[in-house]
């Protein structure tokens, strides 16, 4: 890792880029990729904010079906942004279309699930 000077004296180190796959796919043999569960919640996430239709940017949806999200629960998918200058960005949607923005979020949200988790027994 390089270190980068600021004007103020002070050394910190340079994040590394994150690498993107090298095997790219478009966004249409993604989607096709996705499971049933995985197409819903996209189904919902397209209704509010069309992926894919950003102007300098190409996007890929996956979810647990792929090897390199199969932490991702049923239902949940993530997002790759590759913007201008190869920067990529990763977004993660839960079934109800909510995003988050890091593993770590995700993570916490699976950790309330499984403390708060109840069973409810319906009677006829």
């Amino acid at each position: 890792m390089e270190a980068e000077s600021s004007s103020s004296g002070h050394r910190r180190q340079k994040r590394p880029r994150q690498k993107r796959s090298s095997d790219v796919i478009s966004y249409e043999s993604s989607v096709a990729n996705l499971s049933r569960e995985g197409k819903e919640t996209l189904m919902i996430v397209s209704r509010r904010r069309q992926l894919n239709k950003i102007p300098n940017t190409s996007s890929t949806v996956f979810d647990n079906t792929c090897p390199r999200y199969n932490w991702l629960r049923s239902g949940w998918i993530a997002e790759e942004r590759l913007k201008v200058y190869d920067r990529l960005y990763r977004y993660f949607y839960d079934p109800l279309g909510q995003m988050y923005h890091t593993r770590g979020e995700v993570d916490q949200i699976y950790a309330d699930i499984e403390k708060s988790r109840a069973i409810v027994v319906f009677r006829k």
